[in-house]
C-alpha cells in the first residue's frame, strides 16, 4: 500500500490518538483506496509503555546466555501484537567469570602492597548497583590465567603506543600492561600487549575520559564514578565475529568446532577491567620508575593527577599478579525472531533488530533499544487492527550475545545466508538506542536521503526543532570531512558515517551484502557497561520523560515503514557513489601518509582504476534516477492503470527499479574477502585491522599501504575497480 508522509510541527507529534480517532482517520484514508500508515504509526508510540519496557529489561542483569525468561518475554510479547515470534537458538562457546584478583606485592618479602576490590560500589537508591547476581570485574572471551609480572603503563594501548614505548627503551616483554580505555577496541589492547610478549593486560577507565574530569559523577551526575567497572569482550572481531569455534558457519548444537586454540578471534593472555579507584595504587607504584609519561607525550597523563598521580611507564619494581579464572563452556543462546509477512512481495524482507543481553541492567545499552523494539512491535500490531499489511515482510529480531563479539545475529546470519542474499532488502539496528540526546546515524550510503525524511518528520524533545534540525545544528561543530559526509554551506546535510563493526549490522552489511543502517541518540558514555547504566540513571540524567526514547521509535518505525511499504524504495544510489568518491579521496590521503618516505613513487599517483570506476558508478546511478522518473511520468509509482500490459509492464520496470537499488550491495561484495580477513567480504568498507569498532575505507588496499606492499596495494586497487564496475553494470540493467 502507497505511503504518503506529512511534515507535522513538533508539537502535534506528542498529540495521541486514541483508537477511535485511529479508525476514523483511517477511514477518510480508505475514501480513495489508500490507508497512511506513517502518517497513522506517528501517533502511537507511547511513553509511558516505552517506561514499561525499560523498566522490565532493565529488573535484573541479563547476560547472555543465562537468561532465557527476558527471552520469551519478549517473544510471548511480540507474539500478543499479531507478530508471528519464535525462539531460535545456537550454541556458542562463551566464558563465565569464576575468581579474580588483582595484587600488588614485593616478590622478595611477598608482602601485598594492595589489593583491588575489583567491585562496583552499592548507590543507595539504585537497586541495579544491588543487584546480588552482578558480574565482578570480568571481560568477555578473556583468557584464563594466573600471572605475575612487573607493570608497564601504555597509555591507550594502540599500536602507536607500544612503538613509541619500545623507541623509549620501555619494553613489555614478560611485564603485565597497564592501559586505560579509548582509543581502540579493547580486544586490540590486549592482541598489541600479547604480540609484544607481555604476560597479562589491565584495562582501566581514566577519570580525563569518562569520569569527573567530564562533571559531576553519578549518582550526583552522569559521569563514571571511581569504583565504576567497564566490562566487555576482548574478542578479536576485526578478525571474524561470532562463535570463536564456527567461523563462517551457524554455531548449531551438533556443529563441528575449532579446537581453541585454533581460534584467530581469541587472546592468549588473560585480561580484567579495572575502576580508576583499582587503577590508582598501581599508577602510584609506577612513579620514578622508566619514564615520565609527559616526556613521550602530553596525551598520556590521565585524569587522576587531579589526586597528585604522576604518570610513569615503569616498569615496576613492585610484581602485579593477575588471577583470572573463567569457565569456557559450550552455552545455548536465544535469538527471539518475529515476522509480519508482506501483502504483495512477502519473499522480500526488512529487518530490524537489536541485541538484548547486557554485561548489566544495560538501562543505555541495550535495553533502550529493546525498549523501541517492542515498542514499535506494538505500533505495528495497532496498525494490523486498522487492517494494514506492510506490501514486504518485516522482520523483528532480538539478539543474544551481541556483547561477546556479535554472537547471536552473526550465527544467525551463517545459518540463513542464502535467503538473506537473495531477499532481504535492508537491515536497520539500534542498539543503545538513547546514550544521550544528540542524534547519530552510521549507515550505507543508499539510506541517506531516507534518514534525512524520516527526522524531518519527528520532532525534537523540548523544542520546536525536527530531529534533522537538532542533528544539523549539533553538527555543525563536527569538522567537515569526506567520510563523514558532511558538507559546509548553504546545502549542508548531518553527518552519516561510514559503518565498521561496532554492532549487529556486521553479519549483514560486511558479509552478506545487505545494505544496513545503525542509529541511535549517543553522547553520553559515563555508565557504559557498569551497573550504574540502570533505570536510575536514565530516568534521572538521560531521559527522564522517555521522550528520547520516543522520538527513536519514529524515526525507526518511519524507516522501515517506507522500506517495507513503498512502492519504489526511497533508496538512492546516487548518494552512494558520490560518496564513493569521498572514499577515495581519503584513501589516497591515507596511501600519501604511509608513502611519504617510500622511493617508490609510483604510490603517490592517484587511484585512476578507482576514480575511473567511481565515474561510471555515478553515471549508472543516474540511470536509474531516469527510470524512476519514466515509471512515474508514464505508469504511476503504484501501476493502477486499465490494460493488463501496461500494468505488466509497470511492474516489471518498478521491480527493476527496487531490484537495482536494494541488491546493489550484494555487489560490492568480494567474494576472497579482505586478505587475512576473509570473513568481512565488502571490498569498501571494514573495520580496521588496528582500528577495531572504527571503519576502514577499502581495507585491502588500505592494509596493504600500512605493510608498504605496492605491488599488492596496485593488485588489490584493481580488484576493487572490478568490483565497483560490476556494482556499476548493475545498476545499468533494466
Amino acid at each position: 500500500m502507497a505511503l504518503l508522509l506529512t511534515l507535522y510541527s513538533a508539537a502535534h507529534f506528542s498529540a495521541p490518538l486514541c483508537m477511535h480517532d485511529m479508525r476514523s482517520e483511517t477511514a477518510r484514508n480508505q475514501g480513495n483506496g489508500r490507508i497512511d500508515p506513517g502518517q497513522l504509526f506517528l501517533r502511537i508510540p507511547s511513553t509511558d509503555r516505552l517506561r514499561e519496557h525499560l523498566r522490565y529489561y532493565t529488573s535484573g542483569t541479563h547476560v547472555a546466555g543465562i537468561n532465557r525468561t527476558q527471552a520469551e518475554h519478549t517473544r510471548d510479547y511480540l507474539a500478543a501484537q499479531g507478530v508471528d515470534a519464535k525462539i531460535v537458538e545456537y550454541y556458542p562457546w562463551l566464558n563465565y567469570p569464576v575468581n579474580q584478583r588483582v595484587a600488588l606485592f614485593n616478590e622478595s618479602t611477598q608482602a601485598v602492597e594492595f589489593e583491588a576490590g575489583l567491585q562496583e560500589d552499592v548507590i543507595a537508591g539504585d537497586s541495579a548497583s544491588e543487584d546480588p547476581n552482578n558480574l565482578p570485574a570480568f571481560l568477555g572471551l578473556s583468557a584464563s590465567g594466573n600471572v605475575t609480572g612487573q607493570l608497564v603503563y601504555a597509555n591507550y594501548g594502540t599500536l602507536d603506543d607500544f612503538r613509541a614505548l619500545k623507541a623509549a627503551g620501555v619494553s613489555i616483554k614478560d611485564k603485565v600492561v597497564l592501559v586505560r580505555y579509548g582509543g581502540i577496541l579493547r580486544g586490540l589492547k590486549v592482541q598489541g600487549a600479547e604480540r609484544g610478549g607481555a604476560r597479562g593486560v589491565l584495562i582501566y577507565s581514566d577519570p580525563a575520559d569518562d569520569g569527573y574530569c567530564k562533571g559531576k559523577v553519578y549518582p550526583h551526575g552522569p559521569w563514571r564514578p571511581e569504583s565504576s567497572l567497564q566490562r566487555g569482550s576482548v574478542a578479536l572481531i576485526q578478525v571474524y565475529p561470532g562463535d570463536p569455534l564456527t567461523p563462517g558457519y551457524a554455531a548449531t548444537k551438533d556443529a563441528q568446532r575449532l579446537d581453541p586454540k585454533d581460534a584467530k578471534s581469541l587472546n592468549g593472555i588473560p585480561s580484567l577491567p579495572l575502576s580508576y579507584r583499582d587503577a590508582e595504587p598501581l599508577l602510584r607504584a609506577l612513579v620514578g620508575h622508566g619514564k615520565i609519561a609527559s616526556e613521550i607525550s602530553e596525551s598520556w597523563v590521565g585524569g587522576l593527577t587531579a589526586r597528585g598521580v604522576e604518570y610513569w611507564t615503569g616498569p615496576s619494581t613492585l610484581a602485579v599478579n593477575i588471577l583470572n579464572h573463567v569457565d569456557f563452556k559450550t552455552t545455548p543462546i536465544q535469538n527471539v525472531i518475529g515476522r509480519i509477512a508482506g501483502s504483495e512481495e512477502p519473499e522480500r524482507a526488512i529487518i530490524v533488530g537489536n541485541h538484548r543481553d547486557a554485561w548489566c541492567a544495560g538501562a543505555s545499552d541495550p535495553s533502550s533499544g529493546s525498549a523501541v523494539l517492542l515498542e514499535l512491535a506494538r505500533a505495528f500490531g495497532e496498525l494490523m487492527k486498522l487492517g494494514w499489511r506492510p506490501r514486504r515482510t518485516i522482520i523483528f529480531a532480538s539478539w543474544d550475545a551481541e556483547e561477546y563479539g556479535l554472537v547471536g545475529s552473526t550465527e544467525w546470519v551463517e545459518d540463513n545466508i542464502d535467503w538473506i542474499r537473495a531477499d532481504v532488502i535492508a537491515y536497520v539496528n539500534v542498539d543503545a538506542a538513547v546514550m544521550g540526546s544528540e542524534f547519530r546515524a552510521s549507515a550505507s550510503p543508499i539510506f541517506n536521503d531516507l534518514l534525512f525524511a524520516a527526522t524531518k518528520q519527528v520532532g525534537f524533545p523540548g523544542s520546536n526543532e525536527t530531529v534533522y534540525d537538532a542533528w544539523l545544528r549539533q553538527s555543525q561543530m563536527v569538522q567537515s570531512s569526506d567520510n563523514a559526509g558532511l558538507a559546509k554551506g548553504h546545502n549542508a546535510t548531518p553527518p552519516v558515517y561510514t559503518l565498521g563493526a561496532g554492532s549487529d549490522y556486521t553479519p549483514f552489511m560486511s558479509h552478506a551484502g545487505v545494505s544496513s543502517l545503525d542509529m541511535g541518540f549517543g553522547g553520553g558514555l559515563g555508565t557504559y557497561h557498569s551497573n550504574y547504566d540502570s533505570f536510575k540513571q536514565m530516568t534521572t540524567f538521560v531521559d527522564p520523560n522517555f521522550e528520547l526514547h520516543q522520538a527513536m521509535t519514529r524515526i525507526c518505525g518511519l524507516v522501515v515503514i517506507r522500506l517495507a511499504d513503498d512502492a519504489v524504495l526511497k533508496l538512492n544510489p546516487i548518494s552512494y557513489a558520490k560518496a564513493l568518491g569521498g572514499y577515495i579521496r581519503e584513501l589516497e590521503r591515507q596511501v600519501a601518509r604511509h608513502s611519504a618516505a617510500s622511493s617508490d613513487v609510483t604510490t603517490m599517483k592517484r587511484f585512476r582504476r578507482l576514480r575511473a570506476a567511481q565515474r561510471q558508478f555515478l553515471t549508472n546511478a543516474h540511470l536509474v534516477e531516469q527510470s524512476k522518473h519514466r515509471l512515474r511520468s508514464v505508469y504511476g509509482e503504484d501501476c493502477q492503470m486499465a490494460g493488463r500490459r501496461r500494468r505488466m509492464n509497470c511492474r516489471k520496470l518498478r521491480k527493476s527499479i527496487n531490484d537495482r537499488m536494494s541488491r546493489l550491495e550484494r555487489h560490492l561484495i568480494d567474494p576472497d574477502g579482505i586478505p587475512g580477513r576473509e570473513w568481512y567480504k565488502h571490498a569498501l568498507v571494514g573495520p580496521g585491522r588496528w582500528l577495531g569498532y572504527e571503519a576502514q575505507i577499502f581495507p585491502a588496499i588500505a592494509e596493504a599501504a600500512e605493510d608498504h606492499d605496492w605491488k599488492k596495494l596496485r593488485q588489490y586497487e584493481k580488484r576493487a575497480a572490478e568490483t565497483i564496475y560490476e556494482a556499476a553494470w548493475f545498476l545499468r540493467e533494466v
